[in-house]
């Protein structure tokens, strides 16, 4: 496993930009400027992913006042400045950024695995479960996702947005059970491999397998659009995650977090 701002070999760096280029392409922000290879995203603040400054395509930083270009397109939109910093990212960037007072937040893993492997790690002979899978959202799929997320009903427009600009092929994931919606995800497929977001489950009703059917169905789904391999993030301190997910027969490929201006 790496860790962000150690070395690694061109064909690994090479897997890492790609990597974050296709997850880049799954949470596309409202407004994206380009600062020479990275890309500076604003949303209304809504996560951070959507508000932060892309660095994962290239080894080299922007040229001229870079640190002050971003401060000035951060305060037009009342936001502070944010980094993703992966192992994508220029060697030192995460060190200058620290030097100039950034705070590190929520470190988070990248996860990569075999479809077919996630099938038969996740394979079931019977379940209550019924499925729906959609190829665009709905309005119930997306207040079914608020709800068990947990988030206020004021981000349903966000979402909605979001889920709308992504251009590649989609799937919105839904588990039914005794008629009540259990569980929710979405599989994004680019080239070879398929991106896994939004993957949660009924605070009420986890532990009990739940989670792994939903990673089958997902899988499944995903491999018959072409998709060889899967990736996914998750944040560090997930613990019951990074268990539903090494079961599943995904590994640790990279890290990355977040620096933000105080």
């Amino acid at each position: 496993m790496n860790t962000t701002g150690s070395s690694t070999d061109h064909s690994q760096l090479q897997l890492f930009q790609q990597i974050e280029q296709y997850a880049f392409n799954t949470w596309p922000a409202a407004t994206n400027t380009k600062q020479g290879n990275w890309i500076m995203r604003a949303t209304d603040g809504i996560t951070k992913r959507a508000n932060s400054i892309w660095t994962g395509a290239g080894d080299s930083l922007p040229k001229g006042e870079w640190l002050q270009e971003a401060r000035q397109f951060y305060d037009t939109h009342g936001l502070p400045v944010r980094y993703h910093i992966s192992d994508a990212s220029p060697k030192g960037l995460d060190t200058l950024l620290d030097q100039a007072g950034f705070l590190k937040e929520i470190p988070c893993s990248v996860l990569i695995a075999d479809t077919e492997k996630v099938i038969y790690h996740t394979s079931s002979e019977s379940s209550k479960l019924s499925v729906e899978i959609l190829s665009v959202h709905n309005e119930q799929w997306l207040e079914d996702f608020i709800d068990m997320e947990g988030f206020d009903k004021s981000k349903l427009p966000f979402y909605d947005s979001l889920f709308t600009r992504i251009n590649q092929t989609k799937c919105f994931c839904s588990l039914q059970w005794n008629g009540q919606s259990v569980a929710v995800g979405t599989a994004v497929v680019e080239g070879e491999w398929a991106g896994l977001t939004n993957i949660v489950v009924n605070s009420e009703l986890r532990g009990q397998g739940i989670g792994k059917f939903l990673l089958n169905e997902l899988a499944s789904w995903s491999l018959s659009n072409g998709a060889q391999r899967i990736y996914l993030q998750v944040v560090n301190d997930n613990v019951a995650a990074h268990r539903l997910y090494q079961k599943a027969g995904f590994t640790s490929l990279f890290q990355f977090h977040y620096r933000v201006q105080p």
